[in-house]
């Protein structure tokens, strides 16, 4: 029996070891959503996956969806979020995944997020200390908004774009409060 072979950007978010070797691994993708796949012996030092299969690192992701779920069949490294990005971003990160994992619900794919994901996580490299709390605010709340859980008003609407800049973050600095009011309300309302 064959299997079509999938080929889609993805972001690392959680790695979970298994078995002697494998590794089990939750995919941001553009094209599939949410995915949990396995890669075989991705832990061993001689696999040609392993150094693709961090966690916050974006590839190219080949896999296939057999009985047992997705298996990983070959991965392109593209650019890692973590190894090159100052330490006070490291939490933030970490953070985000704890949303996006909670957040979304089953394989629907949300291209809008992984871009979300994408870009904000390439702009939080040049991000200052004091104003990453400020940057987690913004990409929740765009995150919640492409899920439906936050409408777009004139509370919220200059913060739903496509645009990374310091600007927009003393902008959420500012209205901070109501923010994060909305995001609390949206988080309550999806009763997750």
């Amino acid at each position: 029996m064959s299997y079509h072979i999938y080929t889609t950007s993805g972001i690392i978010l959680k790695r979970t070891p298994f078995g002697e070797a494998n590794i089990l691994l939750h995919i941001l993708t553009e094209d599939l959503g949410l995915i949990m796949a396995s890669a075989r012996s991705a832990r061993l030092f001689v696999s040609k996956l392993r150094p693709a299969l961090q966690e916050y690192t974006l590839a190219s992701v080949s896999c296939i969806k057999g009985k047992g779920g997705w298996k990983i069949t070959n991965v392109v490294y593209l650019d890692s979020f973590y190894f090159d990005y100052p330490l006070h971003t490291h939490k933030v990160m970490s953070q985000i995944v704890n949303v996006l994992m909670k957040m979304i619900q089953g394989e629907t794919p949300h291209k809008e997020i992984f871009e979300i994901v994408k870009n904000g996580l390439v702009f939080l490299k040049n991000v200052r200390e004091e104003m990453v709390s400020d940057f987690e605010t913004l990409i929740v709340l765009r995150i919640l908004s492409q899920l439906g859980y936050v409408v777009s008003d004139d509370s919220t609407f200059i913060f739903l774009n496509n645009e990374w800049n310091e600007d927009l973050l003393i902008k959420i600095n500012i209205n901070k409060k109501n923010i994060v009011a909305v995001i609390n309300k949206a988080l309550k309302e999806s009763q997750l």
